[in-house]
């Protein structure tokens, strides 16, 4: 059957943003404290980093499309893209994706995006992970100084 997707159920897409989350908050854990962010990823409130959440989103499609996965497949990138989110961010998820969504054309959006996709496929590669979520984080830390 050429063409057809793999099935990813909830046990996968619940293992694979586990795994994610893991990964993504190593890199959140050594970007640093600021004591007036609401989130590593929102120095002020409203002011949330283009280019760190684009990373994520990107570092979470590379890994979907590893696995022979669509991030667009609403059923399987939506509930990923949520959990790790989620998981991440608790109680900020869902501003955090529709902001994404309403900024899937920003060129420091998309920026981001490639940077977390490319870093994915070299933890592939190598069996180590990047930091580049850490580095956008601290970039723009201090920006706001």
């Amino acid at each position: 059957m050429l063409g057809r997707k793999k099935s990813f159920g909830r046990a996968e897409q619940s293992e694979i943003s586990d795994r994610l989350s893991i990964l993504l908050s190593v890199q959140l854990a050594v970007s640093g404290i600021k004591s007036n962010e609401v989130t590593k990823i929102e120095v002020t409130k409203g002011n949330i980093n283009r280019k760190a959440i684009g990373y994520i989103y990107g570092f979470i499609d590379c890994a979907l499309q590893f696995r022979d996965q669509d991030i667009t497949d609403i059923s399987v990138g939506l509930p990923i893209l949520y959990h790790v989110m989620r998981n991440l961010f608790p109680g900020h998820e869902q501003a955090y994706i529709d902001f994404l969504m309403c900024h899937m054309e920003d060129e420091v959006v998309v920026l981001g995006m490639m940077a977390g996709g490319q870093e994915y496929n070299e933890f592939i590669q190598a069996n180590g992970t990047g930091f580049g979520l850490a580095k956008f984080i601290r970039e723009c830390q201090n920006q706001q100084e």
